[in-house]
């Protein structure tokens, strides 16, 4: 079964004026990081704490530690990623396997710019009463990972000492007036996103069982073939461009990344190194000028 998911982010100064990003960024979304998966997975959990990987995509937008602990394994069916939205308001896609065994789906997106703020939905099972959904919206709002003791957009990196566990933030909730999304008078916040999910199609197998027995393959039975193809291996981009030297005189260090193109599934070879780094700059000693006046 193929699922389409459409995340429609709602950020806009009308509805969240407090504070809103305008520059060094402006309000925006990082990729969206998704699971289809058995109930033995879990990418986050209210009143949970953050795991490792999920502490890093929440304050940075890197999945590299998720993706390296869930290549295929762990109850996992499919991995998937959809586009970052590189604004405050807009939408991004992406499409996903499902079967009988795996029919709940986990997905993420950072709040960007944030302290460790995110929207997500949480092991959401598109098998109800036996039937596949054929089409949802789910509105949602801001949550906290907990990790990170910011109260504002553009908090320093100061990190919760103990470590909290993942709650929801409201209107008044972190109940402090440098909240960016403390709004005392409002019962409720508007929903800062929705995640809309569509049947697509079913496997060939499916359809053509239907048509034989002329009714629809109902949902939530184990099935006998639980991937949807052999080893997917890893496929990565070419490398980007160098950044500048760290360092105008002196030794520095300059660095090129490459992304993932495609996740490793299903016991596929793992990805390679996706940052390469290198020495830059001279030898000039920085506590003095070239000339001597």
């Amino acid at each position: 079964m193929v699922y389409k998911v459409t995340l429609a982010t709602h950020w806009s100064r009308t509805l969240f004026p407090k504070q809103y990003p305008e520059w060094r960024p402006p309000a925006q979304w990082s990729k969206v990081i998704g699971r289809s998966h058995d109930s033995s997975y879990t990418l986050f959990r209210i009143s949970q704490a953050s795991t490792e990987g999920f502490k890093e995509f929440t304050e940075t937008g890197r999945s590299d530690t998720l993706d390296a602990q869930s290549q295929g394994e762990g109850g996992i069916f499919d991995e998937f990623n959809a586009p970052p939205v590189t604004a405050g308001e807009g939408k991004t896609e992406a499409e996903f396997f499902v079967d009988s065994n795996h029919s709940r789906v986990s997905l993420a997106s950072r709040i960007v710019p944030s302290p460790d703020w995110f929207v997500g939905l949480d092991s959401f099972n598109l098998c109800i009463d036996g039937q596949w959904v054929d089409s949802v919206a789910i509105k949602v709002g801001p949550m906290d990972g907990g990790t990170d003791n910011g109260f504002t957009f553009t908090s320093p990196n100061w990190p919760s000492d103990p470590t909290e566990k993942i709650f929801r933030i409201t209107s008044n909730m972190p109940n402090h007036p440098a909240n960016s999304f403390y709004y005392p008078d409002l019962n409720d916040l508007p929903p800062i996103a929705t995640f809309f999910f569509v049947k697509v199609i079913e496997t060939f197998i499916s359809i053509f069982i239907s048509k034989r027995k002329k009714t629809t393959k109902p949902c939530g039975k184990r099935a006998t073939r639980n991937r949807p193809g052999g080893p997917r291996h890893c496929i990565v981009s070419e490398w980007g461009a160098w950044s500048a030297c760290s360092k105008s005189c002196g030794i520095g260090e300059s660095t090129r990344v490459r992304r993932v193109l495609t996740h490793a599934r299903r016991g596929g070879n793992p990805c390679p190194p996706l940052e390469e780094n290198k020495w830059c700059g001279s030898s000039r000693d920085c506590s003095h000028a070239y000339f001597d006046w």
